[in-house]
C-alpha cells in the first residue's frame, strides 16, 4: 500500500514503514500538490503544518488513516474524517519531556535575562550588575492545562522550589493533589501566579483565553510562557502589557500565525519577548519515539486490509 509523508519525521519511522509499504516523502508539500496526489494513498502521515480539511478528505478516496506525528489535532477535521471511516492517530505521550524541558529552559533564560546578557557579552559589554534576574525558587507558578506536559512542568517547577497552582476544568482535584498541585478557577490562578505557563490545546474555549483583561489581572512584573498553541494569548494585548511593564517578560514557542506575519513583527521586536519556532517536541529523542509510534500505528491499520 502507499503512504504519503508530508513533513519531516525521524528516519527510524520512515524505514519501518518502508519495510512493508511504498512510501513517498514530500517534506513541506504545497496544498495544490497534496490535492493533486492524495487520491493515490492509503495512509497519510503529517505534522502541524499540513491542514487536512474537507476538501482534502473528499479527494482522499483510498485513505484509511491519518497519523499525526505529535499531539495536536486542531489542524485536522477529525469528525469529517471519521465520518468517512478514516482512522486518526496521534502520539500524546511523545513530547512530554521535550516540551517540559523547553518550558523550564525558557523560564531560566527569561527570568535570568540570559538571552540579552549573552548577546551583550558577545558585543563587548561586561555589565555584571545589569542582569540581576529572578529565580523560579520561591515563586508561584500557574499552569493552564494540567495534562501530561503540564504535570511534568509542575514536577520540574516544584523541584526548583516553586509553589504550583493550576487551572484545568476537566481534571479531578484529587489527581492534581497527588503531586501537590492545587486546582483553582482561571482568574484565581492568573491573580496568584508570578509565572504563568500555558499548555492548553487550541479550542473555541481557549482561543484568546488570555486577553487584555486577564493580563491586567496578573501581578505587575510577572512572566508568561506559552508552549501550548498560538492563539490562546491575544498577542496585541500581550504587546501592550509588555510595553507598559505590567508583564515583565514573555517567552513563547508558538504564535497565532506561524511563521509570523508582518503585523506580528512589533511583538517580536520587543526585548522583553522571546520566541522559538515551535520546537517544543523537536528533541531528537522525542522525534525518534514519535516516528516509531506513528509507524506502528499505520502498519497495524494497513495490515487489517
Amino acid at each position: 500500500m502507499k503512504i504519503l509523508i508530508t513533513e519531516k519525521i525521524h528516519s527510524t519511522g520512515i524505514e519501518e514503514l518502508k519495510k512493508y509499504h511504498d512510501v513517498e516523502y514530500y517534506q513541506g508539500i504545497e496544498r495544490e500538490k497534496l490535492l493533486e496526489i492524495i487520491e493515490d494513498f492509503d495512509a497519510l502521515v503529517v505534522r502541524a503544518d499540513t491542514p487536512i480539511d474537507k476538501e482534502v478528505l473528499d479527494k482522499a478516496v483510498k485513505l484509511k488513516c491519518i497519523a499525526m506525528a505529535g499531539i495536536g489535532l486542531n489542524h485536522i477535521d477529525v469528525d469529517y474524517a471519521k465520518s468517512k471511516d478514516i482512522e486518526i492517530y496521534n502520539v500524546p505521550d511523545g513530547s512530554i519531556q521535550s516540551v517540559a524541558e523547553l518550558t523550564i529552559g525558557l523560564m531560566l533564560m527569561t527570568l535570568r535575562d540570559l538571552n540579552r546578557c549573552a548577546v551583550d557579552v558577545k558585543s563587548g559589554k561586561w555589565d555584571k550588575p545589569g542582569y540581576p534576574g529572578n529565580t523560579i525558587n520561591g515563586k508561584t507558578v500557574g499552569i493552564l492545562a494540567l495534562g501530561k506536559i503540564g504535570f511534568r512542568v509542575a514536577e520540574l517547577c516544584q523541584a526548583f522550589g516553586a509553589t504550583v497552582v493550576a487551572y484545568d476544568p476537566y481534571l479531578p482535584k484529587e489527581i492534581a493533589a497527588k503531586i501537590g498541585v492545587q486546582l483553582l478557577e482561571l482568574d484565581d490562578v492568573i491573580k496568584q501566579a508570578d509565572i504563568l505557563s500555558i499548555h492548553s490545546p487550541l479550542t473555541d474555549e481557549t482561543y484568546h483565553m488570555i486577553d487584555d483583561a486577564k493580563l491586567k489581572m496578573m501581578k505587575p512584573g510577572s512572566y508568561i510562557f506559552n508552549l501550548g498553541r498560538g492563539g490562546i494569548v491575544e498577542e496585541k494585548a500581550l504587546y501592550e502589557n509588555l510595553k507598559s511593564g505590567q508583564i515583565k517578560r514573555a517567552a513563547f514557542d508558538v504564535l497565532e500565525n506561524e511563521p509570523p506575519k508582518e503585523e506580528d513583527k512589533k511583538l517580536l521586536d520587543l526585548d522583553e519577548f522571546i520566541l522559538t519556532c515551535h520546537i517544543g517536541a523537536g528533541a531528537e529523542e522525542a522525534q525518534e519515539y514519535i516516528s516509531e509510534r506513528v509507524a506502528a500505528q499505520v502498519n497495524e491499520r494497513l495490515a487489517r486490509n
